[in-house]
């Protein structure tokens, strides 16, 4: 089993220019918590995230290390936070992407050892990509949910589960709300 026999290939992606309110429309109406960004000609740029989003939301001075910062103390009134919406909702989403440097890819071919490895390593659901000359090109998504349903699935349907998915043999769309 590989990564191109569990990965989502029906995408919603977005350009770098998409304002953020656009992209967490997109995000509710098709209920994912990442979307690639790709340029004209179809190469992958990034990923804007809910993870980033909420990254952007908080007050400024909670922005600057949220990991060692206890930020319990400062106050923050709903007005407060709704400009920040209104003023984040306004960037286009090229200024929210997740940092390259903490992004892991995934390719087609990937095995599924080396897939939680690098899911193990990453906030967000992992773009697989094909590289093409220079660029990269987005062909699927794919998460640690598409891994467990599918593994699931295989598992149950094999024990002789009654599980509707399980008979079914189908797997939910990556990336949907799920329990975490």
């Amino acid at each position: 089993m590989t990564v191109e026999t569990i990965m989502t290939r029906e995408l919603v992606t977005i350009s770098p220019d998409t304002i953020v309110a656009d992209a967490v429309l997109e995000m509710i109406r098709h209920q994912v918590h990442n979307i690639p960004v790709i340029d004209e000609a179809g190469a992958f740029i990034g990923l804007f995230s809910l993870r980033r989003l909420a990254h952007a939301l908080l007050p400024i001075a909670a922005q600057v290390d949220v990991e060692s910062f206890d930020i319990g103390f400062l106050s923050d009134s709903s007005d407060e936070f709704l400009l920040r919406l209104q003023s984040v909702g306004r960037q286009p989403v090229s200024q929210l992407l997740e940092k390259k440097k903490k992004l892991r890819f995934c390719e087609p071919d990937t095995s599924i050892p080396k897939l939680l490895q690098l899911l193990s390593e990453n906030p967000a659901s992992l773009p697989v990509v094909v590289v093409e000359g220079r660029a990269n090109r987005v062909v699927g998504m794919i998460s640690a949910w598409d891994v467990l349903t599918k593994l699931a699935v295989n598992f149950f349907a094999g024990e002789g589960g009654d599980s509707p998915t399980a008979s079914a043999g189908t797997v939910p769309a990556t990336d949907r709300e799920k329990p975490e």
